[in-house]
């Protein structure tokens, strides 16, 4: 009795698993997972790249080319994930001789023509794309020369002011913008780099792409917002000539 009780016992078992296992295949049957692959490489190095320039006004939006008749854009020739893409010419027009010191301001940029046609202040665009969680880095903007005229003439002790300073993420960048700017400094020949825009590498800040514009045209800015002021000593003795100056901007990696 004992043996055909036993028995009985391990027949009701293998009746139950056989029982149960169509049940567990069933549902494992009725679903199936497919992969997606994709290999990330850190971008920025295409030479063929087109990089519109951001309207800091409308930053949802794209500036056209800018109209021969105002200052130059220029493109930077190179490519690179952390990068000064943009940066726009100073014109200042002429100035004359004084027993006084001499102010005048860059032209704003020019976009358009007729009822198209609009303005904007001088800007820097630059970018972040660095692949890997890397963060952080300054913009800075040095006078690396001296308005030298083309017989070796200089406008010693001249300064350029910029003023009315803002900076604007690309409209589809909602990474953290900037918490450090700058909107007034003046570059001189001695006073080396200045630290115009620092993103926080602990916080996380400006990864995409930014523009720094120096006047508004909505308040009428953009045509007053870079000055350039030649003391009196040097304006009573300039010499007749065209002189040009460089400002060097550069966007530094945090260390």
């Amino acid at each position: 009795m004992k043996f055909t009780t036993l028995s009985s016992a391990a027949i009701v078992a293998a009746l139950t698993i056989g029982a149960l296992a169509p049940t567990v295949a069933l549902a494992d049957a009725t679903e199936l997972d497919s992969t997606g692959t994709v290999t990330v490489e850190e971008g920025g190095t295409d030479p063929d790249e087109e990089i519109d320039t951001i309207d800091p006004e409308n930053p949802e939006e794209t500036l056209p080319e800018p109209n021969p008749e105002g200052p130059d854009e220029i493109v930077n020739p190179d490519r690179g994930p952390l990068m000064i893409e943009k940066v726009t010419n100073l014109e200042f027009g002429t100035i004359k001789t004084s027993a006084n010191e001499v102010t005048a301001f860059a032209a704003p940029m020019m976009f358009g023509e007729g009822e198209d046609a609009t303005t904007r202040g001088a800007y820097v665009q630059w970018r972040d794309i660095r692949a890997g969680g890397t963060y952080g880095y300054r913009v800075t903007a040095e006078m690396s020369q001296q308005f030298t005229g083309a017989s070796s003439n200089t406008l010693n002790g001249s300064t350029i002011d910029f003023s009315n300073g803002f900076v604007a993420a690309q409209g589809d960048n909602t990474n953290t913008i900037p918490s450090n700017t700058a909107p007034a400094f003046q570059l001189t020949e001695s006073g080396g780099a200045k630290n115009i825009v620092t993103a926080n590498q602990a916080t996380q800040e400006g990864k995409g792409r930014y523009i720094m514009a120096f006047g508004d045209s909505r308040n009428e800015t953009d045509a007053n917002s870079v000055k350039l002021t030649v003391p009196a000593a040097t304006a009573s003795n300039m010499a007749v000539d065209e002189y040009v100056a460089k400002v060097t901007w550069k966007v530094v990696a945090a260390q």
